[in-house]
């Protein structure tokens, strides 16, 4: 049987494959990233062959919040079937975050 961290791993690198989800190096500086207070979250509960997982995410507007949470929800679920042939429970998805888009500063005329 899968240690928790080794299913939160999948989870995680699960999360980081859905189109729309910003990676970590873009929502926290390098101390934050440290600290564990970067994004994406990701926190399971194995018990035997069952899991829950929680995941928090960032995305970037304007693309719809619900859309990329729910894929997010399907691919992790669908990748801890696979890899781990584990019975998935839940997996709650909250969108801790939307970014705005960057935009490069615009140069003034002289």
């Amino acid at each position: 049987m899968l240690e928790n961290r080794a299913v939160e791993r999948i989870a995680e690198a699960a999360v980081g494959e859905v189109p729309g989800v910003i990676a970590s190096q873009e929502t926290a500086g390098t101390l934050a990233t440290a600290l564990g207070r970067a994004y994406p979250r990701v926190d399971v509960h194995v018990a035997g062959r069952r899991v829950r997982v929680q995941a928090d995410i960032v995305t970037r507007w304007p693309l719809p919040a619900a859309q990329v949470a729910a894929a997010v929800r399907e691919h992790v679920a669908e990748r801890l079937s696979t890899l781990a042939d584990l019975d998935i429970d839940t997996v709650d998805v909250e969108v801790a975050k939307v970014l705005r888009p960057t935009t490069p500063e615009r140069k003034r005329v002289r």
